[in-house]
């Protein structure tokens, strides 16, 4: 099997380890905006609960900025390839909006169902439309809910919603 970049003379500008990928500039600016959001959301917070995800906020808002600032710097020496049609070549647009609708389906009935029992039908449902098979289904959900379980309940002593029709 030949590599999708054979090797090339140092300092070629081909390899592909040196050359900007258009889909990392949208990485990086698309962090930015998720640190925007995030940032939105903690300036809600009580003055003395915001110190945390400030910092956190910071951190990444710093290493986002080290990564597209190498991505500038790799488009300026060496170019910039278009990676968008390679990434986007498996791309099944039914099972990415039959997953988006479950989402916006998991948070509408998160109220109402709780945490427990949304969250178990949520990944019911989408194992079972992606076809995932009925051992690993099995496996993965008695894990996850054991792992929440216990971490959340047990460990952290933290409630998680019961939903309003169990109230």
């Amino acid at each position: 099997m030949e590599a999708a970049f054979p090797p090339q003379p140092e300092g070629s500008g081909n390899n592909a380890d040196e050359l900007m990928k258009r889909s990392d500039l949208g990485v990086g600016l698309f962090m930015y905006g998720v640190c925007l959001f995030f940032y939105l959301m903690v300036t809600t917070l009580p003055e003395e609960a915001r110190t945390y995800p400030l910092t956190i906020l910071a951190c990444l808002a710093v290493l986002n900025t080290c990564f597209v600032l190498r991505e500038v710097f790799a488009l300026k020496r060496r170019g910039l390839i278009n990676d968008l049609p390679d990434i986007f070549a498996g791309f099944r647009a039914g099972q990415f909006f039959f997953v988006l609708l479950a989402c916006m389906a998991y948070m509408a009935l998160l109220p109402y169902l709780g945490f427990y029992v949304t969250s178990l039908a949520y990944l019911v449902l989408c194992m079972c439309f992606l076809r995932v098979p009925k051992l690993h289904l099995l496996l993965s959900i008695a894990v996850l809910a054991a792992l929440i379980y216990a971490v959340f309940t047990l460990f952290l002593k933290v409630p998680l919603p019961v939903g309003r029709l169990f109230a």
